[in-house]
């Protein structure tokens, strides 16, 4: 049996079932449950696994065993055969049907013909090429010591972290083109553009005059969280999920100092770098290991592709090929 060869299939029918049906109920309570002369498995205690000759279906009144059921689903990914052990009766007919119509196309010699043989053969390709991949990430050696290494040669410019404040200054949008819609303004404001940038121009002024930041980001941000906590806007690293303008402008500043007005779609940003310090190692760890696994990885493929030296003679041929 080739479940595979029509598994992309079963696996649409299986998920179309499986979304619109209910979740399994709790078998009832047995009336036997409490009875001092009944012992029942305790939580945790794993199930002495089952004959191998223990019938468990009929098919076509024939019966199934638990070896014939491990071979029938030996060929489908475990996140699968979970939904067919969990509701056979509806999933193993399913099964049935779509491996009796990939005898049929393989016996009509479909699997040989174009372009199903091409999408086989590539599907293949790249299955075991992805799964070279991650055999390769999954026995890779990275040691503390070349994560240590790499936290240090990196640590000023990816895992520095700075405490941050901020004053929001938000403006109506302009309407999309086409009178498309437009994104919302912050908390409803109506200013337009030059009235945002002029008034954000003129708080950068009084800051660097002396005014105190955290009261005019208080009286004046749209950003009425950090507002109420006089413009702190919290740590800031180099993985966190804001705009790169505003991550830009955030290290580029050194502690004390006020960035210039940053535009953005709906409003201008001013930043005061209030301090910064560095991520401890235990918090990034995964994060390097992922980066030397990768860096590991990229001298694997470059080695493999410095095997292939490829000359194109005759590039016409290859632009005028007709697939076949």
């Amino acid at each position: 049996m080739k479940i595979t060869l029509i598994f992309p299939l079963f696996a649409v029918g299986l998920f179309a079932q499986v979304v619109t049906s209910p979740p399994p109920q709790a078998p009832p309570a047995s009336p036997l449950m409490g009875r001092p002369d009944v012992t029942h498995p305790q939580p945790g205690t794993p199930m002495a696994p089952p004959s191998p000759d223990k019938e468990v279906a009929k098919l076509n009144g024939k019966s199934l065993t638990v070896a014939d059921v491990d071979k029938l689903l030996s060929d489908i990914p475990a996140q699968y055969q979970m939904y067919i052990t969990r509701e056979p009766e509806k999933f193993l007919p399913q099964l049935m049907v779509y491996e009796q119509l990939e005898k049929e196309a393989v016996d009509a010699g479909l699997d040989q013909q174009s372009p199903l043989r091409q999408e086989l053969a590539y599907s293949r390709l790249m299955a075991l090429a992805r799964a070279d991949i991650e055999r390769f990430r999954n026995t890779a050696k990275i040691s503390a010591e070349d994560e240590q290494a790499y936290f240090d040669q990196h640590k000023a410019d990816m895992f520095r972290s700075v405490k941050a404040k901020v004053i929001l200054i938000g403006f109506a949008p302009a309407p999309a083109p086409a009178g498309g819609p437009k994104p919302p303004a912050p908390n409803g404001v109506t200013r337009t553009e030059v009235e945002a940038k002029a008034k954000i121009d003129d708080l950068r002024k009084q800051i660097l005059a002396g005014a105190d930041f955290g009261k005019l980001a208080k009286d004046n941000s749209d950003d009425k969280t950090s507002a109420a906590k006089d413009g702190d806007y919290g740590d800031f690293v180099r993985s966190s999920p804001y705009p790169e303008p505003i991550k830009k402008a955030v290290f580029d500043l050194k502690p004390g100092e006020v960035s210039e007005p940053i535009r953005q779609p709906t409003g201008f940003y001013l930043i005061k770098a209030a301090e910064s310090s560095f991520q401890p190692i235990d918090q990034v760890r995964s994060q390097i290991r992922s980066t030397l696994l990768d860096e590991q990885l990229h001298k694997h493929i470059d080695a493999i592709t410095a095997q292939f030296n490829v000359t194109v003679e005759d590039k016409a041929y290859f632009t005028t090929r007709p697939p076949h």
